[in-house]
């Protein structure tokens, strides 16, 4: 075995760790009433998770042979984690620090102006979050395209794929620059995140395959 293949089957064993760890990050911070710290770090270090993941699981998907699409759907996963991380900790920033002179506010009209320069820094990291969609909308819609011949997943991932990602980018592009959810419509983005899931339960399952390499 050469140093090379090592290193591939590393990469896409730290990419099945990362992948379980971002399916269970992603709902237990939306869903659970978690400690403070581990909410916190949830919320800040999903993105890099993901890029480890993105990266992770290209050796995987790059086999018998890679394409411009597979190349593609990897950069655009390690930007769009990159932007998760800067849209949760600019998020997360502005909360605690206006939130903290809120607090200390003497008067009404000072609260009802730190409340409003509250809601204009929102504008930035919406903008962050939209960012981080963009780029992993288009992760599961190149690596879609890869999936249909690949030989250990097939035309259910390509079709799957694209219906996920498809139904959260065509919702956010409509509703641009207000999220879909604030819109009147609902956040297709757990669907997008149910499939990179059912991505890793695959590699998971068929993780011996790469023993032939």
């Amino acid at each position: 075995m050469t140093d090379y293949v090592r290193v591939e089957r590393t990469l896409v064993r730290s990419a099945i760790a990362a992948g379980l760890a971002a399916s269970v990050m992603y709902p237990a911070r939306t869903f659970l009433t978690l400690p403070e710290f581990l909410s916190t770090a949830f919320y800040i270090f999903f993105g890099p998770v993901l890029v480890v993941a993105f990266v992770g699981l290209y050796p995987f998907l790059s086999r018998p042979k890679t394409s411009v699409a597979a190349v593609l759907g990897t950069v655009f996963g390690v930007i769009g984690g990159a932007a998760n991380m800067v849209f949760a900790v600019v998020q997360l920033e502005n909360l605690h620090y206006i939130r903290k002179y809120m607090a200390a506010a003497e008067t009404v009209a000072e609260k009802e102006m730190w409340q409003n320069i509250l809601n204009g820094v929102f504008t930035v990291q919406n903008g962050f979050n939209y960012v981080s969609d963009f780029f992993i909308d288009w992760t599961a819609f190149l690596w879609a395209f890869v999936m249909w011949n690949h030989p250990k997943f097939g035309k259910a991932f390509t079709l799957t794929g694209l219906a996920a990602a498809g139904l959260h980018f065509i919702m956010k592009l409509i509703t641009f620059p207000e999220p879909p959810a604030e819109a009147g419509l609902f956040d297709a983005g757990p669907l997008v995140s149910i499939w990179f899931a059912l991505v890793t339960v695959q590699v998971i399952r068929k993780r011996r395959w790469m023993e032939e390499w």
